[in-house]
């Protein structure tokens, strides 16, 4: 069982964390503390196509090193 002392311990605690964070409510409009242009026409196309050739990266990799074989196919 907890006594009353830890119980307003803890509750002072997360009072005060509460607080602490509130101090970081800084609004901005949509995309106006990135270093690019997050509005303009194809901007998601080249976001999410970058996104999946990075992630794929691995994968193509992994499928040239054993399409490369033992050295006997000709490129």
């Amino acid at each position: 069982m907890i006594s009353a002392v830890a119980r307003t311990s803890m509750r002072t605690r997360a009072v005060g964390r509460v607080l602490r964070s509130d101090g970081h409510h800084n609004t901005s409009p949509n995309g106006m503390h990135l270093p690019f242009d997050t509005q303009k026409k194809g901007f998601k196309y080249i976001y999410w196509g970058s996104c999946a050739f990075f992630s794929a990266l691995p994968v193509i990799a992994a499928w040239w090193q054993i399409r490369k074989g033992n050295g006997t196919k000709n490129y």
